[in-house]
Parts: C-alpha cells; structure tokens; sequence
C-alpha cells in the first residue's frame, strides 16, 4: 500500500479538478476517494484522475477510515456545515478560500476547530506564489526598507459571465461579489506581508455585471504598523494580478499573467517581479525561484493530519481575510466611512452550538 497521505475531494466542479492536478504533481498525497451528489461527476471524476473509489454520500465517505483528509471545493454558502461535519467526524479539512461566505460562519467554524482540535487548512494560495514570496524576504532582510504604501489588483471579466444559474450571482451567497472572490486573496497576502489590517475604507459599485452582486471595488487599509494598502478588484475587465510594495530602500513590482493561474507550476514563467532602489530609477528583474501553490499547500495539509507539518493559513488568518471582505461591504454601505476590523469580527462572533 502507498505511504501517501489519503485524501478524498468533496465537491467535483473545475476547481476540484484544479486542485487534483496540483496534488498529483507531487509524490506526498493521493486523491483516494471522492464525493459528489451528481452520479455522473463522481464517475467522471474517478476515471479523469484515476481515483480508487467513490463514496454514495457525504456520510459514507466520512465514515471510510481510510480518508486521512478532506478536500472541499462547494460553493461558499454550503462551506460551514460541510467542514463542521468532516472535523466532527475526525477528519483534517481543507477548504478552498474564502473560509465561508460570512463571516458569521467563518467563526463558527473556527469554534469547532477549536473545540475538536481538527487539522484545518483554508485555500489561500496567492500568498505562496514565488514574487509573494520573494516580496517577504526582502521584508524580513531590510532590502525593502519600511513599507508605507502597498497596491494590489486583482480582477477579471468572471461577473460579467454570471447568469442566474450560477451560485455567485447572487448576493446572499457570494456578498461582495468580485472582492470575496479575489480581493479575499490580496487581504490576506497583504497581511501575510505587511501584518493586520486595522481599518478599511471602501466603495463598492455593480456597473455592467447583471448579477446581484459588485464588480468594481476599491479599498483603503490602514494596517496596525500605520501603512496603508489599496485593493482594487473588478469583475468586468480582463484578468489582472498586480502587486506593489513602496519601502523607504526600494520598491517591488510584481506582475502576473492570470491566464495562467490554474497552471500553478507556470505561473513563474509568466510573472516578472522588478526591484528599484532608492535615489535609481531603472527597474531591475528580480529572479523567481520556481513554485507550484496548489501542490505545495496541498502537501503541507496532507502532511499536517499526520503531524508532520504546520497548516500556514488556518482559522485565524482566514477570518481575518474575510473581515476585510466584511469590512468593505460594511464601509461601502455607510457611505465610505472607516470601518474597524476588530468590529466586524466582534460583531459576527457566534455560538460554536450553532454550527
């Protein structure tokens, strides 16, 4: 029998096939069994990746002592009671990002990791892509000097290929539209990079989507050190992944092609990172040591339910992205006015026996 970490896919749309790619470049996980409801994709699933077994029902596959860990990829509304499930029953849990589509959910979650102790990992890849990473070297080693000013964008034309049909249609399940699911990322690599988000100020506008939901988002954070980031995320324009750091020695430009983002283990191929020191203004390329997010996160979470490894985003960081989606939506609301992360975390807080 294979040594591999045994993991089970939960959910078996273009995102679950996204994610089996990334496990199956390495040599550490295995995708051993699956559950969808639809007969057919979990057929079609098994044949696609060459998985051993299927399970009838959510249940059946928890109940399977041979599936170390679940990899779940349903829609953001169904996130809560699908991973309160899984760890109840004593299985470690990954999930696609955000951690739910509210914030109220996302702390009832943590409750129940908190109350099972259950291995838990949330799907923020962007924080591993190779100019991210560079970017937090050249932190931690002073290159970059103190940062006072962060920009980010990241956007494509998804909102304005929605239809009534699709679960991100509609604002009771994906609220804040194109910034839940892509300014989520820049929230939380942000903080990876630069700390806490302590404020946010924000404006949110549906212009051209049909949908229920956003597509144009701009965001101000004021983060505990005093910095202050821009998040710009649309959903009616072609793909955009950008990222600045301004630092009192240098800046960093990052810049990645979006079209490749499935493509984890390309992705470096088409990005281009570029430095510029104090007093110079020629832009120099900085090299990208090569990554693959998906089946690096993906290893790590197979290895931590086996106490191998430590899970990087868990619950906290996830709800503290999320809260700057919240915070947002919130600022938006009222008109741009400054809104307190610690408010919104406060305000969402949640009996874990609701889960």
């Amino acid at each position: 029998m294979s040594d591999k970490v045994r993991l089970a896919s939960v959910g078996l749309g273009r995102w679950a096939r996204v994610l089996a790619r990334g496990a199956q470049r390495g040599d550490k996980v295995e995708l051993y069994s699956c559950f969808s409801r639809d007969p057919g994709k979990r057929a079609a699933f098994q044949q696609e990746f060459g998985i051993e077994r299927s399970a009838g029902s959510y249940e059946e596959l928890l109940a399977d002592p041979a599936v170390e860990g679940v990899i779940i990829t349903t829609p953001n509304d169904t996130h809560m009671d699908v991973i309160t499930q899984a760890l109840r029953a004593g299985k470690a849990v990954y999930t696609d990002k955000p951690i739910a589509h509210s914030l109220e959910d996302a702390n009832r979650i943590a409750a129940v990791v908190a109350e099972t102790g259950g291995v838990f990992a949330v799907g923020h890849s962007s924080r591993r892509l190779s100019g991210h990473r560079e970017m937090k070297r050249w932190i931690e080693d002073g290159r970059l000097g103190e940062v006072s000013l962060a920009e980010a964008n990241f956007s494509n034309e998804r909102g304005l290929e929605l239809t009534p049909q699709t679960w991100r249609w509609y604002a009771d399940k994906s609220p804040g539209g194109a910034f839940i699911q892509l300014g989520v990322h820049h929230a939380d690599t942000l903080q990876f990079l630069l700390g806490p988000v302590k404020n946010v100020t924000a404006q949110a506008r549906k212009l051209y989507t049909k949908s229920e939901v956003p597509d144009a988002i701009m965001a101000i954070l004021e983060f505990e050190s005093g910095a202050l980031g821009y998040i710009g995320t649309g959903w009616a324009s072609p793909g955009v992944y950008t990222m600045n750091l301004l630092g009192t020695k240098a800046n960093l430009m990052y810049d990645l092609d979006f079209t490749h983002w499935d493509e984890s283990h390309l992705a470096d191929d088409w990005s281009t990172l570029k430095s510029q020191f104090y007093g110079e203004s020629v832009r120099q390329p900085v090299e990208l040591p090569r990554t693959d997010m998906f089946r690096e996160q993906l290893e790590e979470f197979g290895l931590a339910a086996r106490g191998e490894a430590t899970v990087e985003v868990g619950a906290t960081e996830a709800v503290r992205a999320l809260a700057v989606v919240r915070a947002v939506i919130e600022s938006s609301a009222r008109g741009g006015q400054a809104v307190s992360l610690d408010e919104v975390i406060d305000s969402a807080q949640a009996s874990p026996a609701l889960a």
